[in-house]
């Protein structure tokens, strides 16, 4: 609990006090759906232990991200008016998840502004994330789009990332055979590297 991102800046009596608050966590057994526009709406889930994945809401079992321990979802989904959701969150493991309302956001952003400064702030690095996904899927050809999609999946990984062609290709719409062509010329000319099914990003890009 103590790294909800809710929690920055704050003394640890203020954290106590608030998780004092909460209701007690759920349990979810694996392959069952934890979050959806009909289970817990309106609500922050943040995983207490366990796996989860999202998955299309109109395309069922098209996956769109994992959720490791410590994660949070659902925070665009609430203060907004659109009762829509592009996804559903579930168990991938067996899992447990805290769920904070809106109304409990609200009480906790009245009493400690520090946290509504922190959510504003994630929710602003969520967008940054997605502009950067904006500009991948619009790139004038395939090897800038893979290219482009290794920097922003690497951001957070020390810019290297385990082969994964069927989650990539998935993710941008291209062939396997394409991404291979894409990366093995990436890699001629210097873009990336690949060892031990390891790529990573190098610093080079005067071809582009």
């Amino acid at each position: 609990m103590e790294n909800l991102f809710l929690f920055d800046g704050l003394s640890e009596a203020e954290k106590k006090e608030i998780i004092a608050g909460f209701e007690n966590p759920l349990k979810f057994k694996k392959g069952e759906i934890i979050y959806s526009k009909k289970q817990h709406p309106n609500a922050l889930g943040y995983l207490i232990s366990g796996k989860a994945y999202a998955e299309g809401s109109s395309q069922k079992g098209i996956y769109m991200r994992s959720f490791e321990k410590h994660s949070c979802f659902g925070v665009a989904s609430i203060f907004g008016s659109d009762s829509d959701y592009v996804s559903i969150i579930k168990a991938k493991t067996d899992a447990t998840v805290l769920f904070i309302t809106e109304k409990q956001l609200i009480e906790i952003f009245s009493k400690y502004p520090q946290t509504a400064v922190n959510y504003i702030k994630f929710l602003s690095d969520k967008i940054r994330f997605l502009n950067k996904k904006i500009n991948v899927v619009t790139s004038p050809n395939a090897e800038i789009m893979v290219l482009n999609h290794l920097k922003t999946i690497m951001d957070n990984n020390n810019n290297a990332v385990s082969e994964n062609m069927t989650l990539i290709s998935k993710t941008l719409g291209i062939g396997r055979a394409t991404l291979y062509r894409s990366l093995d010329s990436l890699e001629s000319k210097g873009l990336i590297k690949r060892k031990n099914n390891i790529i990573r990003v190098t610093e080079n890009e005067e071809n582009y």
